[in-house]
């Protein structure tokens, strides 16, 4: 229950925590320029925030995550709930709440205890859009609505990848989920696609896609291509893991004429000892640079450049440093080796996005892809508006004490914060006292 210890613990975090409503929000964005919050916003200062990108800058104030989360994750809802407890702003306050705590719903209604989860429940399904594809359409714009006007002014480098999330029992449908290697005890995965700006200070997710079993890469590149387009940030190049490598793909993105890096996945039965390397083989065991070659499979053709660099990594049980060749598929990317590798590197920033969507997804044991899709959606737009406040406050910086500075405003600490004061939100709307 809510006690004073908890009340607090809740103050004594470095980040601010303010009452919120729509307006003083408003406000406060307004005002951010003046130096300091409006008047009726408590605000508990960040020590290590005194120095900003500018004077006129305001300090760190949680309704600049809490004050978004609640207006767009209100305009996903395509209903209002008519119940006489689950209104539109509780069933907007439980769900933030799971999300930050990484609870479920029935364990965050148990802590209420004055809710019940089968009537949260019903009340998001009812609240949600009854297809995927127009709940798919709504969390896309959601996750570009923290999207700063700079990211478009230029090109930008983007990866895109598939995340697994696993899942213990039987599906509604058989094509609903993937099957893979066993993981977390499951060789089942409700498997998502996600784009992803990869530079320093814009690290969005600007769209996510349910991918189905058996469905085609090309269509799942299609959809997220889509959300590129309607996010409007202009594209360098496509950075793409090893699943995307086949030649459907890679002629759909030279019809698309867009620029794109992937590595190379040698296929076929090795051959024997003394026998003639052949085709992708031939050109790994040759030395580092530049090579055409043209990938054939199921009746298509296409030719792309193939780029051979190596990479030195200290082997972590005997310390001894290893050398080791990567082969990449490469199209209208110029430079040397080197250069490839390193570019290539940038898209393992798509890799810690999962990591923190897990810091903030919603736990659940449900069958439901309508609603399992929305719990990814809502980790993923707490982890976008963490990266706008970021860079609301720092920016670009480059200087190493801005930086340090810049890394203490973890994600985790943000949903402590942001959990303490929705619950406060919370009991107030639900008339719960606290046993202060």
């Amino acid at each position: 229950m809510f006690s004073k210890a908890i009340f607090e613990g809740m103050l004594s975090v470095r980040y601010a925590v303010c009452d919120f409503s729509s307006s003083k929000f408003q406000e406060l964005v307004l005002k951010r320029t003046h130096g300091s919050a409006p008047k009726g916003v408590t605000t508990i200062p960040f020590p290590e925030l005194e120095a900003m990108r500018s004077r006129m800058n305001s300090k760190a104030c949680l309704a600049q995550v809490q004050g978004p989360a609640q207006r767009i994750l209100s305009s996903v809802l395509v209903r209002v709930p008519t119940g006489p407890k689950v209104t539109l702003a509780v069933l907007i306050q439980v769900v933030l709440v799971a999300a930050c705590r990484t609870l479920s719903l029935f364990a965050t209604c148990l802590q209420l205890g004055k809710l019940s989860d089968q009537s949260v429940r019903d009340a998001l399904r009812k609240t949600l859009p009854k297809s995927i594809r127009r709940l798919q359409e709504k969390l896309n714009s959601a996750l570009q609505d923290p999207l700063p006007a700079k990211t478009r002014r230029r090109k930008r480098a983007l990866a895109i990848d598939l995340h697994d999330v696993p899942y213990h029992g039987e599906p509604k449908k058989t094509n609903d989920l993937v099957h893979h290697k066993p993981k977390s005890g499951t060789t089942t995965f409700f498997c998502y696609g996600t784009v992803c700006l990869v530079e320093r200070g814009y690290r969005y997710t600007l769209g996510y896609t349910w991918v189905r079993r058996n469905e085609k890469m090309t269509a799942v590149l299609k959809r997220l291509l889509n959300c590129v387009r309607q996010s409007g940030v202009p594209l360098r190049h496509l950075l793409l893991d090893r699943g995307f490598y086949t030649v459907s793909v890679m002629a759909f993105l030279q019809a698309e004429k867009i620029p794109f890096l992937m590595p190379v996945i040698f296929r076929g039965r090795r051959p024997r000892p003394g026998q003639k390397l052949t085709g992708l083989r031939a050109l790994r065991r040759g030395k580092a640079g530049w090579s055409l070659f043209t990938h054939r499979g199921k009746g298509q053709s296409v030719t792309t450049e193939i780029c051979v660099a190596y990479r030195t990594y200290k082997h972590h049980k005997t310390h001894k440093r290893h050398q080791q060749k990567l082969v990449f598929a490469v199209w209208r990317l110029s430079g040397k080796a080197t250069v490839i590798r390193e570019t290539y590197r940038k898209r393992f920033a798509i890799e810690s996005t999962y990591r923190q969507l897990g810091h903030a997804r919603i736990r659940t044991s449900t069958s439901d892809p309508l609603l399992r899709l929305f719990f990814v959606g809502v980790s993923l737009l707490l982890r976008n508006l963490w990266v706008w406040l970021l860079w609301l406050h720092f920016g670009e910086q480059e200087d190493p004490a801005q930086q340090r500075q810049a890394k203490r405003i973890q994600l985790k600490g943000i949903l402590l914060a942001l959990a303490h004061q929705c619950e406060f939100r919370l009991r107030s709307l639900l008339n719960i006292t606290p046993d202060l």
